[in-house]
C-alpha cells in the first residue's frame, strides 16, 4: 500500500505502508538486503498505471512513438544516418538503431565531453555483427528540444 505523509520539511511525499522488510526501511542501515523487489516495483507499476488511466496511457504510447520517430526522421535527414539498416522497413516503438561511421564508444564519449549528451546503447558490444551500430531510445519524457540537440550533435560528430 502506498500512502501519503508529510517529511520533516513539511514537504508532502509517498511511501510504502504495511512493509514489513527491513531493507525498505531502513535502506542503507538493513543488515539484511538479500530478497527481491520484485513486489515493489510491481507496486510502482501499478500506481504509475493506475494513475495515467487508459487515456494516460495512450498518450504516453503515443508520445513515445512520434519522439522517436521524429528523431529517427532527423537522424536520417540532417546527420545522414541509416536507420535500422538491417531491417530498414520494419515498424519500430521508442527504440532504433543508428548505423555510424566509427566506433560507438568514440561517438558516445564525444556526446558526453562535448555536448552533455548521455549516447545511444553499443550494440557491438553483445552483438558483434552490429559494430559500429548504436541503439537510441527515445521515450515522452524527451522534449523536441533534447531530440534536436542529439542530432545536431551527431551530425557534426559524423560529418
Amino acid at each position: 500500500l502506498v500512502g501519503e505523509t508529510i517529511d520533516q520539511s513539511g514537504r508532502r511525499g509517498y511511501v510504502l505502508t504495511l512493509a514489513a522488510r527491513e531493507q525498505h526501511i531502513r535502506r542503507a542501515k538493513a543488515t539484511s538486503n538479500i530478497c527481491t523487489n520484485a513486489g515493489l516495483m510491481a507496486l510502482a507499476a501499478a500506481t504509475y498505471l493506475a494513475t495515467l488511466g487508459e487515456s494516460g496511457l495512450r498518450r504516453v504510447a503515443e508520445l513515445c512513438y512520434h519522439k522517436s520517430h521524429y528523431a529517427a526522421q532527423q537522424l536520417a535527414e540532417r546527420a545522414g544516418l541509416e536507420i535500422n539498416p538491417h531491417k530498414p522497413n520494419q515498424p519500430f516503438f521508442k527504440e532504433f538503431c543508428v548505423q555510424l561511421l566509427r566506433p560507438v564508444d568514440e561517438v558516445n564519449r564525444i556526446l558526453l565531453e562535448d555536448f552533455g549528451i548521455i549516447g545511444g546503447f553499443d550494440l557491438g558490444s553483445c552483438y558483434p555483427e552490429f559494430e559500429q551500430h548504436m541503439l537510441i531510445a527515445v521515450t515522452e519524457m524527451k522534449s523536441k528540444a533534447a531530440i534536436d540537440r542529439l542530432v545536431d550533435a551527431l551530425a557534426e560528430i559524423t560529418a
